[in-house]
């Protein structure tokens, strides 16, 4: 399949450039001038590549590297620690709650009066 998709693209590239020559009055001299740009063009893609590709895989395999994997660790770390949260009724550090409201539901919710 590969082989077949190169092909093609070559005798399809080489029309191109036969018609761009033939019917456009393009100089050879222009399209040899392309040609070796390119090759330089996709040469220096390739050694680039190779240059960054080891840097790039330092970089993705290093573990705990990741923004999700620190947040797992923050949250594992919140998880085990021992947190010390003082009781609702407690007098010294909970909230302050008025007797008077002693209802769950709000003030005037559990009282049977419909008007005051």
């Amino acid at each position: 399949m590969t082989m077949t998709r190169f092909i093609s693209s070559l005798l399809f590239s080489s029309a191109f450039i036969w018609v761009a020559v033939e019917f456009f009055d393009v100089e050879t001299e222009v399209v040899y001038v392309l040609f070796i740009f390119s090759l330089i063009l996709v040469g220096a893609a390739i050694v680039t590549g190779l240059l960054i590709s080891p840097l790039l895989r330092k970089i993705l395999q290093r573990p705990g590297s990741s923004l999700l994997s620190q947040l797992r660790a923050e949250t594992q770390e919140l998880a085990d620690a021992d947190i010390n949260v003082p009781p609702v009724d407690d007098p010294a550090g909970g909230p302050e709650v008025d007797p008077s409201q002693s209802s769950k539901d709000g003030p005037g919710l559990a009282s049977k009066d419909t008007a005051p």
